[in-house]
């Protein structure tokens, strides 16, 4: 099944919401409660394709030296830990080189040329000269694993020393890290969610790491030991684990049993703290699984079942799409759109968010008004404040981005939470937002500044789940410009897309986030929203065109689009 999809066969994956194109929100809406049910994600990207690189040719020239130490560096990540791609080395680079430090993900084909070194040549050697490669940079990997986009507009410029001794080529200065192409990159690194504990204990939040294939369990459990990523940082519940590592350099599996054997630092945590760290192993080298086996040891003792009685896990609500047509809130859950509730003053609505618990709609003017369950009015929403968008967000709250497009605000049971957006810079305005399945990631649609683009921070949340802040920083997770509406897909996979050009050109991209983004296929003409729920018992992405039809997305995001509802007053074209 592929990756990007890997939830997709799960009938209850996403919270979603629906978000609009320049300062109208979504006629979209979904629930944010609903029936739970038990999700075990699958083992993710089953089937590789291994390489088995040669090392060097004897007399090859320097850049076909380079060129062989490219093709090397993807097995090296992926399997054989660099045995063969040290052979295009010279012995005291091979010893100083760390393949695992840090990646660079490159887009086309690289182009490599020598130049002269106008450096001395190292005592000893015969020769030297540099090969520079010139390719395209689209991604980062830190040592950790978090990923992040570059745009570059011009090629970048990778030098390599090459030094000639008895005769053979070999590179003997090169920078730590590895240099891979979009096209082997989910083929080496191996996309795992490392479970975090939201800060108010309800809720596990995925965090995203591409770690190598050939030892990613043990990369993994280090990144579960390890600190939380600044946008997190606020977000998620920490125990000091820092006296807690592993005792071996590898985590061995004895039959179909993988085993963590760790310090005796473990021994001096509470029953409760050790229990979700065995949980978070757990989680994390599933996939999600809470029932994965594992075998997890401190200074010989055995802690396998400390998490027998946590109820912690991935579990994500079902949750449908709901439409607002002719003064009616209409449900597309089922193959016939059913109608649900009358909201008879909203004909002038720019925008919906609505659950089992009700919700606001947003009219013409920026104001949102209450719905309850029913659709009848009970209110108005926000404290008044005029927004540009609004979106469903976790058990029956209402986000909304106010008019500014620098403050957001939440709106649940009735009260109003304002929140300040701490690392949004000065020349940077939020123009949509989407909170994930779970409730503590919001992905943002920001236009200007430093972090332009789609940028990812954490929601804070107190013991009771009610949102009071968010993290003090922001990942920026893709660079594309002119975002107008985003949705979480499922837990990992991220959904964009752009405004309408002046000549007609719209474009949409999927990711995992943070991760690499791909081309998401968008049916003919404009599209004005976009969300994504469980219509007739699948998981499906549905958009708004600019016609007033709904469709929606079968099978995979790959799939053939289908009209869900064509009863839809269009907002903006109509």
């Amino acid at each position: 099944m592929n990756r990007w999809c890997r939830s997709a066969a799960s009938l209850a994956m996403a919270l979603v919401c629906c978000l609009t194109v320049n300062a109208c929100s979504s006629p979209l809406a979904l629930p944010s409660s609903g029936n739970v049910q038990s999700l075990e994600p699958m083992e993710q990207q089953s089937r590789r394709v291994y390489t088995n690189p040669q090392g060097p040719v004897e007399d090859a020239q320097p850049e076909t030296i380079v060129k062989g130490f490219y093709d090397a560096m993807p097995a090296g990540v992926q399997s054989d830990g660099y045995h063969v791609a040290r052979q295009f080395l010279a012995s005291s680079a091979s010893a100083a080189w760390d393949g695992d430090g840090a990646a660079l993900i490159y887009n086309g084909t690289p182009d490599f040329r020598r130049r002269a070194n106008t450096l001395t040549s190292p005592q000893g050697t015969e020769n030297s000269l540099i090969v520079e490669v010139e390719l395209q940079v689209v991604g980062t990997l830190d040592q950790n694993g978090s990923y992040r986009p570059v745009h570059d507009s011009e090629p970048r410029k990778i030098p390599y020393t090459l030094t000639q001794h008895k005769g053979q080529w070999r590179i003997s200065r090169l920078d730590n890290g590895v240099v891979i192409s979009v096209a082997d990159f989910d083929q080496v690194f191996r996309q795992v969610s490392v479970y975090q504990v939201a800060s108010s204990g309800k809720q596990m939040i995925p965090d995203v790491r591409w770690l190598s294939w050939r030892n990613w369990r043990t990369r993994a459990v280090l990144e579960v030991l390890g600190d939380v990523p600044d946008w997190l940082r606020g977000a998620v519940k920490q125990t000091d684990v820092s006296a807690i590592s592993l005792t071996t350099d590898a985590i061995p599996v004895q039959n179909n049993v993988v085993e963590v054997r760790l310090t005796s630092g473990i021994n001096a945590l509470s029953d409760e703290d050790r229990a979700i760290l065995v949980h978070r192993i757990r989680l994390t080298l599933g996939d999600g699984g809470s029932g994965y086996p594992l075998k997890v040891t401190g200074d010989g003792v055995d802690y396998s079942d400390a998490d027998t009685n946590l109820k912690l896990g991935v579990d994500q609500p079902a949750v449908g799409v709901y439409t607002l047509t002719g003064g009616h809130i209409v449900s597309l859950s089922s193959s016939s759109p059913l109608r649900i509730a009358d909201a008879p003053d909203a004909e002038d609505a720019s925008g919906l968010a609505y659950s089992a618990k009700g919700g606001a709609v947003l009219h013409s003017n920026g104001i949102a008004e209450c719905l309850n369950a029913n659709g009848g009015s009970c209110g108005m929403a926000f404290g008044g404040a005029r927004l540009k968008s609004l979106t469903s967000g976790a058990d029956g709250e209402v986000w909304g981005v106010g008019e500014d497009g620098r403050t957001l605000y939440v709106f649940s049971d009735g009260k109003t939470v304002r929140l300040d957006i701490p690392w949004l810079d000065y020349g940077g305005q939020v123009s949509s937002v989407n909170v994930s399945p779970e409730g503590s990631r919001l992905a943002l649609a920001i236009d200007g500044g430093a972090l332009s683009g789609v940028a990812v921070t954490g929601i804070i949340r107190d013991s009771s789940n009610t949102v009071t802040g968010l993290s003090d920083a922001a990942a920026l997770v893709s660079q594309v410009q002119h975002v107008a509406m985003l949705t979480f897909y499922n837990d990992l996979n991220l959904v964009y897309a752009t405004e309408v050009s002046a000549d007609g050109n719209q474009a949409a991209y999927r990711q995992i986030v943070p991760g690499p983004a791909i081309n998401q296929r968008l049916p003919e003409g404009s599209i004005v929203s976009m969300a994504s729920g469980q219509i007739s018992l699948y998981r499906r992405l549905a958009v708004l065109d600019s016609t007033g039809n709904v469709r929606s997305v079968s099978g995979s995001l790959d799939g053939s689009w289908s009209i869900a509802d064509s009863q839809v007053d269009a907002l903006g074209s109509q």
